[in-house]
């Protein structure tokens, strides 16, 4: 299955940028929460993982890498976490993948 995360500060704003294509994804996952949650920590964090301990997520897309927090550390063990899974992280603006084709880290 391929997901879009989207992730926004606060409750007024709109996550209508990051939506981009996101006809082409089975599933959108919305947070609206601060950045400074650790992914895994935050409400759609844990519904991917859920989909990722199911066998389900297959890719995860993002507009751009500061949407997964604020925190480099958390960030990065993010991403360890899905390339771990061989799922690829697709960072939409950004133009950047964590896998390629063939799964070798990008």
């Amino acid at each position: 299955m391929k997901v879009l995360y989207t992730r926004v500060s606060t409750l007024e704003q709109k996550t209508d940028r990051q939506r981009v294509n996101e006809r082409d994804y089975q599933l959108v996952i919305e947070d609206k929460c601060s950045g400074a949650i650790p992914f895994f920590e935050r409400p759609g964090g844990l519904e991917i993982k859920k989909l990722v301990d199911e066998g389900i997520l297959t890719s995860l897309s993002v507009w751009q890498i500061d949407r997964l927090g604020r925190d480099l550390r958390d960030i990065i063990n993010t991403i360890h976490y899905f390339v771990e899974k061989k799922i690829a992280i697709n960072f939409i603006s950004q133009g950047l993948t964590t896998l390629d084709h063939n799964g070798k880290e990008n």
